[in-house]
């Protein structure tokens, strides 16, 4: 039962990606009893997005001998069943479902698109994951966007331009946390698997997070002329939405100071140099809190 459980991965996602729909379902001032079915919903449905990422991986894990030992993805391990896999991402699809046609019928479709998108990502036949730019994009529709709009709609709000600000502004920070994550792992994905920051290097890569954080900031902007929060507020937006990528890749920005002081001659020449590559079962216990890239 225990390894079923681990298939969810709670730990990677608990912390950051309820906080969206649950964002709309305020936002659209719905009910407490309207509030908690669609944090239900979305809860079942991240843990689907999780589950069906370990199912299609489950391959390509078992080739990784440290990702095996990690247990993030008991199917790869072999304790688990592939068919008790199945009948539990039905599960985890059913809930949501009955649960968003309950609440309001534009806010279903917008949870079933959020479902396809989720599956199209992992699944071996589309692999959005590992498509050039299509992998950040579904990223942040997946779970920036489209939660929110979900979670907006099943509470009986209507899109209003402010509302498509922010949505758009959820996408921006989806995409970064991808960005993020590849820029961080682009070592070990390098060679074995396809990501955007695999085709651009990892350089542009944070020329990209740097592009992404800044158009967020332009949008959060926007919508603050709209709903006019208070100063603190604002200024605490904005910063998170600098402070946020740069604190997701700043082992990057050691990896690159130290070649520098070893290029001027500032560091110890006897010691080895260390490489941006990380070692990849250290990282998984460092980055399961600080950083919520999905894989």
């Amino acid at each position: 039962m225990i390894d079923y459980l681990k298939m969810l991965r709670i730990g990677d996602w608990i912390k950051f990606y309820p906080l969206f729909p649950l964002a709309g379902a305020l936002l659209a001032g719905g009910g407490a009893d309207r509030v908690l079915l669609v944090l239900i919903a979305y809860l079942f449905l991240i843990s689907y997005a999780f589950v069906v990422n370990n199912f299609f991986d489950a391959d390509i894990d078992r080739q990784h001998r440290l990702k095996v030992a990690s247990g993030k993805n008991p199917l790869a391990a072999g304790r688990v069943e592939e068919r008790r896999v199945i009948l539990m991402m039905l599960l985890l699809i059913s809930i949501p479902l009955l649960l968003s046609l309950r609440l309001s019928t534009a806010g279903a479709v917008f949870v079933l698109i959020n479902l396809v998108v989720m599956t199209a990502y992992s699944t071996s036949r589309i692999r959005l994951k590992e498509r050039y730019l299509w992998d950040a994009a579904s990223h942040g529709l997946m779970f920036g966007a489209l939660p929110f709009l979900a979670g907006f709609l099943l509470c009986g709000g209507e899109v209003s331009r402010g509302i498509i600000l922010i949505s758009i502004l959820l996408f921006i920070v989806g995409c970064e946390a991808l960005i993020a994550h590849q820029i961080v792992d682009y070592a070990e994905d390098l060679g074995s698997t396809t990501t955007t920051v695999t085709r651009v290097g990892q350089k542009n890569g944070l020329l990209m997070l740097g592009g992404l954080a800044a158009l967020s900031v332009v949008f959060a902007l926007a919508a603050s002329r709209l709903y006019q929060p208070s100063l603190a507020v604002a200024a605490a937006s904005a910063l998170y939405l600098v402070a946020y990528p740069t604190y997701s890749v700043r082992g990057m920005f050691n990896d690159i100071s130290h070649r520098s002081r070893v290029e001027r001659g500032g560091g110890d020449r006897g010691d080895p140099e260390v490489p941006c590559k990380s070692i990849s079962g250290k990282r998984e216990l460092r980055d399961s809190g600080s950083r919520w890239g999905f894989r």
